[in-house]
């Protein structure tokens, strides 16, 4: 399971079915015009909904659907694709009307939109093709609900397949091919599908794949563990088309994992450098790295000066014993306060990513990570509860061990507002309990704002000279907006003073990025209110959460206890 901005944004994890392919090889698609539509289903009320600050800022979704505008680029130049959101709005009877093919693609979170959008499409007697994250765990759903192909996995390789199999008129298929792409090979992603007022930030993916293994994430599953890239021509070239389209805002690299090949991480970073400078650093840059980046100073050096300011980190958690169980060596052979520190003061701000309710975790995990955010003045805490995702190795494991509460399909799994799926080594709602207890803690809104304004503090290295862009008047509005909740309508509003005016003495360049915070912070409020009521009411609808429960909870405690042992073995 993806476990963060994961991401990534899970994140993540937002690449679908795209490739290269010499389209004159198949005829039938190219004498005749095949009208699509690319769907991207909307999302419920999760951390990724981001619907306070989203309506803020003027906007509709925190980022566009990278998988289908890679896919729309790949397919034959001829064919008329529209791009639908439907989070934004419902697809008209015009579009219904004029098309023949529908193309769906989502992460699980999106899972309930998926299904009701091959639903829809096959009603209406179109051909509905699916991909993405979800199905390649779950393609039998699709199927079941009528999807015509289910493309699993990349899809560069497959794209011959699927318009073979449309040639054919093929229903009620999975295909997949057996190799995995090179990225060289990939053609720009069609931006200019898309509307850029919709989001906050756009995409870009420079490598798939990941070096490690840890036992609760599905990313080499999907990708393998040998670290793929483009050139460094390719995200240059990417990088130039959105400028050209007047895009000067954020941009975040969805790579699982930036610096997997590091070789080609600072091979790319020398070539970007140049290229921001001379454009006076339009885009403010973001991205996902391991822990092992705090032993890199170059690598570290290069990611600041090519713009990069925010990095998601998997910690995942402080408990050593409980990172060698679920695999993640590369964090437990390292200080984590020492690597955050590191970062923090090389010029990066830290989002950091944690999961509660790992085997054998004891009781206070939450004031153990409260320390942590203490410690290192850490202001974003995205924090999981541990789900059990599909084809991990943690699902075999548990499987096996009889300790999975559902194996089928489950519309909740990777929802950030779902209970555990699996019997813990401690009683469920002591976690989901603690669970609450850190979003309540963590976003005390003076807590907040403090490590906010520190973690600012400690930053060493000068920033980047930006030219100057002029804000947009929806971005003025919003900090207008946050300013009058927080500074005079908030009981913190004192702190918040006091912060902003020392903010904008200590670290002026740094001001609008410590500003972007406080109105983030908006979001982490709203979430903390979500979860507090979801998964209240959850818990009084699940007798399997219930702390009397033992015995279940006194076996998973033997079963792990093997694991271990194996675990301090290696």
């Amino acid at each position: 399971m993806v476990t963060a901005f994961h991401c990534a944004f899970f994140w993540l994890r937002f690449l679908d079915f795209c490739g290269t392919i010499k389209w004159t090889e198949f005829d039938l698609y190219n004498e005749a015009i095949m009208r699509a539509l690319l769907v991207n289903p909307g999302y419920p009320e999760t951390f990724w909904s981001m619907n306070r600050v989203l309506k803020r800022l003027g906007k509709k979704l925190l980022e566009p659907p990278l998988g289908l505008i890679t896919m729309a680029a790949l397919l034959p130049k001829d064919w008329d694709l529209r791009l639908v959101e439907l989070t934004v709005r419902e697809i008209s009877e015009q579009e219904w009307n004029h098309c023949d093919l529908v193309m769906i693609s989502g992460m699980g979170v999106q899972s309930p939109g998926i299904l009701a959008a091959i639903k829809e499409g096959k009603s209406r007697g179109k051909i509905v093709v699916v991909g993405g994250p979800w199905v390649f765990h779950l393609p039998e759903y699709a199927i079941e609900a009528g999807a015509d192909i289910v493309v699993r996995g990349e899809g560069e390789l497959a794209i011959p397949l699927l318009l073979e199999a449309l040639g054919r008129g093929d229903s009620g298929i999975v295909i997949e091919a057996t190799e995995r792409p090179n990225l060289e090979d990939f053609p720009t992603p069609r931006y200019d599908l898309l509307d850029f007022d919709l989001y906050a930030q756009l995409d870009i993916q420079f490598s798939r794949g990941c070096p490690f293994r840890c036992e609760f994430c599905d990313i080499t599953l999907m990708f393998g563990r040998h670290v793929r890239t483009k050139s460094s021509r390719q995200v240059i070239e990417e990088l130039q088309i959105i400028y050209d389209m007047g895009w000067r805002r954020f941009i975040f690299f969805v790579d699982d994992n930036f610096i997997g090949n590091p070789v080609k991480a600072k091979a790319l970073l020398k070539e970007m450098i140049p290229w921001m400078e001379e454009r006076g650093h339009p885009f403010e840059l973001c991205f996902q790295s391991s822990v092992n980046l705090a032993g890199q100073p170059e690598l570290l050096e290069l990611l600041v000066k090519a713009g990069f300011y925010k990095v998601f980190l998997g910690i995942e958690t402080p408990d050593k014993e409980s990172l060698k169980l679920t695999k993640k060596f590369q964090n437990s052979a390292v200080d984590l306060d020492d690597v955050c520190l590191t970062i923090n003061r090389g010029g990066l701000v830290i989002v950091a990513g944690f999961v509660i309710g790992f085997d054998n975790e004891e009781p206070g995990a939450d004031q153990r990570l409260i320390d942590f955010a203490v410690r290192n003045q850490i202001p974003e805490m995205f924090i999981n509860l541990l789900q059990v995702g599909p084809g991990t190795d943690l699902y075999h494991r548990l499987k096996k061990e009889g300790r999975l509460l559902s194996t089928a399909y489950d519309e909740e799994i990777g929802n950030q507002t779902a209970m555990i799926n699996f019997v813990p080594t401690r009683p469920a709602s002591q976690i989901v309990e603690e669970f609450i207890r850190l979003y309540e803690i963590l976003y005390q809104p003076e807590f907040y704002l403090e490590r906010s304004y520190q973690h600012f503090l400690r930053i060493e290295r000068p920033p980047v000279k930006r030219g100057f862009f002029p804000p947009y008047p929806r971005e003025l509005h919003t900090v207008g907006i946050t300013i009058l909740k927080q500074g005079l309508l908030s009981s913190s509003r004192w702190k918040f003073w006091n912060l902003f005016f020392k903010a904008l003495i200590k670290f002026p360049r740094r001001f609008p990025n410590y500003i972007s915070l406080c109105v983030m912070a908006e979001h982490y409020y709203e979430f903390r209110d979500i979860i507090k009521s979801k998964l209240r009411a959850k818990l009084l609808q699940n007798d399997h959460m219930s702390a009397a429960d033992a015995a279940p909870v006194n076996r998973a405690r033997d079963l792990a206890a093997v694991n271990v042992a194996k675990a301090a073995e290696l």
